[in-house]
């Protein structure tokens, strides 16, 4: 019995250590803003009754600005701990992140752009990576919706060879108010036409609150954050989530 549950730990475990990587959670919106520059923190902390799920640290430096009025770029550091037992905060990646916008918010019946990254690993046998996809945003029912719908495929000597499906989904109430109440959820199915089995995707999702605050010095700030729950055991049991994000206009 006890080789059989070291064996099946041993498997969680590398399963895991192929979706950590992708545990910065933040949804992308489709906005650019002329000569506007920020600086964002985005951060996680899961914790976990399984040790080999427990401990999972994520933490986001960036630098970001607005082009024009249809391109957003922006530059990450990227530190990162694995979960489980042994492990330690990383700085492992530097990222050139891009929106580009397509559409004015609320020009049309949905605000449409593009994300595109490239990720370089810093830490040895790590592959780098690109994410690409379409940020979709619909303002309903007295509600703003926002999905990701994104596409990874790692490079490098490790890299695992599939093009990999993710998500991110984001629902706000749209009460006028300096703080609203919603949602997000985050995913990753896992190879594109041959999805992982359920209980070894990463799906999470819970209640977050966001907020926006004018006039601090010369700037105005955004955050949001709350609590993620996970839904299969391949990512801990509740994982904390942060962000913020600080803008000046030139």
């Amino acid at each position: 019995m006890r080789l059989v549950s070291a064996s099946t730990w041993a498997i969680v475990a590398l399963l895991l250590a192929s979706a950590s990587a992708l545990a910065d959670f933040k949804v992308h919106l489709p906005d650019a803003e002329t000569g506007e520059f920020e600086l964002e923190e985005v951060g996680s902390y899961g914790a976990s009754g399984n040790p080999f799920t427990d401990n999972e640290q994520s933490f986001v430096h960036e630098l970001g600005y607005g082009v024009n009025d249809w391109w957003h770029t922006e530059v990450e550091f990227e530190t990162f701990r694995d979960p489980g037992p042994g492990n330690h905060l990383k700085f492992d990646q530097i990222t050139s992140e891009n929106q580009f916008v397509f559409t004015e918010p609320g020009e049309y019946w949905l605000d449409a752009g593009w994300f595109w990254e490239y990720g370089r690993g810093l830490v040895q046998n790590n592959p780098s990576e690109t994410t690409f996809g379409p940020t979709l945003r619909k303002q309903i029912w007295g509600t703003i919706d926002t999905v990701n719908i994104f596409f990874e495929k790692d490079f490098g000597a490790r890299a695992d060879g599939h093009m990999n499906f993710q998500y991110a989904w984001e629902t706000r109430i749209a009460l006028g108010t300096p703080v609203e109440p919603g949602f997000q959820a985050y995913g990753t199915v896992g190879p594109v036409g041959k999805p992982l089995p359920w209980n070894q995707q990463d799906q999470r999702i819970g209640p977050q609150l966001f907020a926006n605050i004018s006039d601090i010095g010369p700037g105005s700030l955004k955050a949001n954050g709350g609590i993620l729950f996970g839904l299969t055991p391949a990512e801990p049991r509740y994982t904390l989530r942060w962000q913020l994000e600080y803008e000046l206009h030139f």
